[in-house]
């Protein structure tokens, strides 16, 4: 069976590591803790340099994405692993991560 899926996707290049999906600075966030949570969305992907993604995941001043799902290339989520990476997208309200591994988009 077939399905047919609409969201809106937000893509990242290869080897982006958890620095970059949410820098260390915001780790003394509590993800058990409501408020804290959101706020750790509020910085999901917020790492990744201006100049390659000048669209941000969060929009400036909001807490939400408008993004549904991920698509990151080889390597995303490398780096040291740190339960908030994960956290921090779904406090955004990301719902998917997909890893893309072919060449085809990303070089």
């Amino acid at each position: 069976m077939n399905k047919v899926i609409r969201a809106r996707l937000s893509w990242c290049g290869t080897n982006i590591d958890t620095d970059q999906i949410i820098p260390a600075q915001y780790l003394n966030l509590v993800p058990t803790i409501p408020e804290e949570y959101e706020k750790l969305g509020s910085f999901a992907l917020c790492g990744l340099p201006k100049d390659q993604y000048p669209t941000r995941f969060i929009p400036e001043g909001e807490t939400q994405t408008p993004y549904t799902i991920v698509i990151g290339g080889r390597n995303f989520g490398c780096g040291s692993s740190r339960e908030h990476a994960a956290d921090c997208a779904r406090a955004a309200g990301c719902e998917a991560v997909w890893r893309k591994v072919s060449r085809a988009f990303f070089p």
